[in-house]
Order: C-alpha cells, then structure tokens, then sequence
C-alpha cells in the first residue's frame, strides 16, 4: 500500500488518475476516507475521499503543505545497467531523495539505453515517490554521452580518496553529480575523461553492485549536507 498518492490539485479539490484508481481499489478506499496526496511538486496534501469512478477519482483538500527546496541539487548519474538492478537502483535513489537521475551509455554496459522504456522508469520513480511520501518527483534523463557539466562531479573509483574527506567541502556544494560505472566497470578511457572533470571518491575496500554503491553514497551525501 502506497503512503501517498498523485494528485493534480485545483482549488480544494484532487484529482486522482486511473493509475491511482486503481490503488485505491487494491485498498478498497471507499467515500469518506482521508488520505494523503503529493503533487510530486514540493505539496502535500491531506484530503477526503470523494468519489471513485472508472478512470479518475476525486477528493476534497483538509489541510496542505509546501514543502521548500533546500536550494541544492543532487545528481546520480549511472552507465546503463540491467533492470534488476537498475530498478532497485531508481527506487531507492527516489526514496533518499536525489533529485535528478542521469543513465547515460557505458562502453562496458551490458544493457542498452532504450528510450521506449523512459516510461517505465518514471514508474518506478513515482511508485517509490508515494511510498516515501517525497514531496518532489525527481527526473529521469537517458544521455548518449554523460553529461560533465554543471556540477561537482564525484566519479566513485575505489582508488579515489574516501567520500568522508570531503565531507565540509560537500557540505558548501549547491549542486552535487555522482557518477557509477557500470557492472564491469568504466574503461581506463573513460575514467581518465571523466576524470578530468570529476574528482575520485571511494567508499572504502569492499567492492559493492551499482545500486548498493548508489545508496550508500546518497546516504552519506544525505548526511552531509544535512538532507536527514
């Protein structure tokens, strides 16, 4: 059962899509019932269940929220990797709430970037958003070629100093790029490029999946910068 569910919000009153109509009949929400709604926009919303019909549901508003930015924003940008892990990657990224998610074409990526199934990832996205109840919805970009720009790009290497050393530095950086290679690593290309643009960070010795490597960093930049 998701925490939260999607609303487009006019006035006083939500309105749900058939997607979510579809989770409020998995709950047997019925009328009458309060219920917590995100806009996936920085908005919170509690409501009452007004009505349920075949492809949209409605709700009248009892109390909101706005939830601001804190003026930073945190990317994880990941070379293509199979879905398994890829979703498990997209929902906890969501979850711990990074703000954009960039997949770009590794040399040595098994999968390949597909952009028919941009919509399948921005579902993963938004169920993880209501489960979390994380009031804003990160995007998901596909990149033929990664994207350096912008940022301060921390390319996880386990050659690279430890990500706690620059804990103070991360603590100032109004926006914030970690870069994963994918499942058989980057080329020795490849890292120097992106080595050029990026600083090396390691999270110590073991040697861990993308998307176990992708949470424990979000969490320790969380920390840092005081996201928790």
């Amino acid at each position: 059962m998701p925490n939260a569910f999607f609303v487009e919000v006019s006035g006083n009153t939500v309105r749900l899509d058939d997607i979510e109509v579809n989770h409020l009949r998995v709950i047997r929400a019925k009328k009458g019932d309060r219920l917590t709604g995100t806009d996936g926009r920085g908005g919170i919303y509690k409501f009452v269940l007004e009505g349920v019909g075949k492809h949209e549901a409605t709700g009248t508003v009892i109390e909101k929220e706005f939830v601001e930015r804190d003026g930073r924003t945190i990317i994880i940008a990941v070379a293509a990797t199979k879905w398994p892990r890829l979703r498990i990657l997209l929902e906890k990224a969501t979850e711990l709430g990074v703000d954009r998610i960039e997949l770009f074409q590794g040399r040595r990526s098994v999968a390949l970037l597909d952009g028919e199934k941009l919509s399948k990832y921005t579902a993963v996205v938004r169920e993880a958003a209501k489960q979390s109840v994380n009031p804003y919805l990160p995007s998901v970009e596909l990149q033929r070629n990664l994207d350096l720009s912008g940022a301060q790009n921390l390319l996880l290497d386990f050659r690279g100093k430890p990500l706690r050393e620059l804990s103070k530095e991360l603590a100032t950086e109004r926006e914030i790029r970690l870069i994963v290679g994918p499942e058989g690593g980057f080329t020795e290309e490849e890292i120097s490029e992106i080595s050029a643009a990026s600083v090396k960070v390691s999270l110590g010795r073991r040697t861990l999946r993308v998307e176990t490597a992708v949470i424990v960093a979000l969490g320790l930049l969380n920390d840092y910068t005081e996201r928790i």
